[in-house]
């Protein structure tokens, strides 16, 4: 019989953990890869001239030297996200080089990189599972979730009358800021779209639910003709998406294939199918263009304002705005719009909280203090499974990748979600990194040896399986294993 190895939980925590591990690093080298070609195929259908020098792609491949700390990272929340923001930083420092604003791009460049590694260390180290004082049992966070939708019905019915329009996706962009609603309603409708229907939907796919896994699902799109919004119609087949890679993938290899595939098939679309295709040339605009290359660009620009305005020091925020005043008396994306004629151009957490509220020298600061602000989600997603906390959690990666970060806790439902996630129950069954269902009795099932009642099963990469309620639960390693027989 094998005994558990109590030093298991250090050592591979500290160590690249073998195959598993170095498929995760391959695959965030191969995304760094595909973020620059990607801007490099925009920046051209754009009209703009570039030339890829070995300046530009040496001083861009130097964030690979953050790669050891996505290896030494336990799967979380802040992981995901941290992988997001990796290709968007990367994106600014690729730019910078060709880029024709006017700030100090080798203070930008580094000012960024610095800023990227200030928000990991919080964000992906910061794991501590929330001492939840109130928690949900399953059938009354199902009865809650039962309600919710009801409520989600009934916010839609109430945008429709405040104006809808059934239109393709050109004109939506020329309507959307046509309907007026109250502040209130706007408030209730984003933390529904963004936070209740993606947790309804991955709340009941994990489970099994398929009927209310799909009415959460189909009640997004819904929202299109009064939000007139492209994240609420694509959603239907992205949380989906999400659900199935985190589902049957490595949580870590599945955090960058759920952002490295679409980029990949705008790609593919562009460079081998036939240009004059409408499908083609949308989906590379959507998801290359504004899904990827809009939160990089937005940071150039934002660096370019900011070098020759004043700074905001945070007044996008209303409160501040409210005590303190503000230079500005539009939204920033109002005024970069008139300025740069690129549209409302609003942007991340990087580029509103960072360049814009302190600016350059002092973003690294800021963007510490964000992360450990996110990092909360962290700690309230501890107990779900990947899948779960992926899934409902995708719509809300995207605002932060798009919107300030006060901005997408409070309108875009971040908080909100952060809260589902500490009141719901735990899945026992699908808490590890995988789950599967055994086909033989528990007893047949040959074990290395049997702690606090649960059978385990060693294997030589450090990795723990143990049985669950007549299930194969995997984890990463002791310490993994042991917060999940402690709850």
């Amino acid at each position: 019989m094998q005994y558990p190895d109590w030093r298991l939980g250090r050592r591979s925590r500290f160590e690249l953990a073998g195959f598993p591990e170095l498929i995760s690093q391959s695959l965030l080298a191969f995304y760094l890869v595909l973020v620059i070609i990607s801007l490099y195929a925009v920046e051209i259908v754009a009209g703009a001239t570039v030339t890829p020098t070995w300046a530009a792609s040496l001083g861009t491949a130097s964030l690979l030297c953050l790669l050891p700390i996505f290896s030494i990272a336990n799967f979380s929340f802040g992981y995901l996200l941290s992988v997001a923001f990796f290709g968007t930083v990367a994106g600014f420092v690729w730019l910078s080089y060709f880029s024709s604003s006017q700030y100090d791009h080798a203070a930008g460049r580094w000012s960024a990189i610095a800023s990227l590694f200030a928000f990991l260390v919080p964000i992906v180290f910061q794991v501590q599972p929330a001492k939840r004082k109130f928690v949900m049992v399953t059938e009354t966070m199902d009865a809650c979730i039962r309600a919710l939708l009801i409520l989600a019905v009934a916010i839609l019915l109430l945008n429709f009358n405040y104006g809808f329009a059934f239109v393709g996706l050109h004109e939506a962009g020329e309507l959307r800021g046509g309907f007026a609603r109250p502040a209130l309603l706007n408030y209730a409708t984003n933390n529904v779209v963004y936070a209740v229907l993606p947790f309804a939907f991955a709340f009941y796919a994990q489970r099994g639910s398929k009927v209310m896994a799909a009415t959460s699902l189909l009640l997004l799109p819904c929202f299109y003709p009064v939000l007139l919004n492209k994240t609420v119609l694509f959603a239907g087949a992205w949380l989906p998406f999400i659900f199935l890679v985190f589902r049957y993938f490595d949580p870590k290899q599945a955090s960058v294939i759920s952002l490295a595939a679409p980029l990949l098939l705008g790609l593919l679309l562009h460079f081998i199918g036939p240009s004059e295709s409408s499908i083609n040339q949308f989906v590379f605009g959507y998801v290359n263009e504004r899904m990827f290359a809009v939160p990089s660009i937005a940071m150039d620009y934002y660096a370019d304002f900011f070098s020759s305005n004043p700074k905001t020091y945070f007044c996008q925020i209303n409160i501040i705005r409210l005590i303190a005043g503000c230079h500005y008396s539009n939204q920033l994306g109002v005024v970069f719009a008139a300025r740069y004629g690129v549209g409302n151009l609003n942007a991340s957490l990087f580029a509103t909280e960072g360049i814009a509220s302190v600016g350059l020298l002092w973003m690294p600061v800021v963007m510490f203090l964000c992360g450990m602000v996110l990092s909360i989600g962290n700690s309230c997603s501890r107990h779900l499974p990947a899948p779960m906390m992926a899934t409902s959690g995708a719509l809300a990666l995207q605002a932060l990748q798009n919107v300030a970060l006060s901005t997408a806790l409070l309108t875009n439902g971040v908080m909100l979600l952060f809260l589902i996630w500490y009141v719901c129950p735990e899945d026992r069954a699908g808490r590890g990194r995988q789950s599967t269902t055994l086909s033989d009795a528990p007893a047949d099932v040959c074990t290395d040896c049997i702690f606090d009642g649960t059978p385990l099963r060693f294997r030589s990469n450090g990795m723990i399986d143990a049985i669950v309620d007549d299930r194969v639960v995997v984890f990463d390693d002791w310490e993994e294993l042991m917060k999940f027989l402690r709850r």
